[in-house]
């Protein structure tokens, strides 16, 4: 937690508004390259991933409840990342977290 800079923060944040907010954080840790910020710019990318691949899915279904239930656990997701951005935690995603982590990252582990 002592290594997380102003940048870094800003850049966790930001990464949680709407569609757009990715790209904003990745261009305001562009320089710095935190860990922090990098770690919420992967895991709301792979919120945001979540949010096309499985709602395409749903669309697919005619059931509001599957919308409903779509949205509330996409909703959940992102809260739980964006408590930890503002906490300044490091907080995976249940069960899918340390995927994002691994798939989007621009190193070859």
């Amino acid at each position: 937690m002592n290594n997380i800079s102003k940048d870094g923060k800003i850049a966790a944040v930001a990464a949680h508004i709407t569609f757009i907010g990715p790209v904003i954080a990745y261009f305001i840790n562009m320089d710095e390259k935190n860990e922090f910020g990098n770690f919420y710019i992967r895991q709301s990318i792979g919120i945001l991933a979540i949010f096309f691949v499985i709602g395409a899915l749903v669309a697919a279904v005619p059931s509001p409840m599957a919308a409903y239930g779509f949205y509330l656990f996409v909703t959940i997701l992102w809260l739980y990342s964006f408590s930890g951005a503002l906490s300044n935690q490091y907080r995976l995603l249940p069960v899918i977290g340390q995927y994002f982590q691994k798939w989007f990252s621009n190193k070859n582990k």
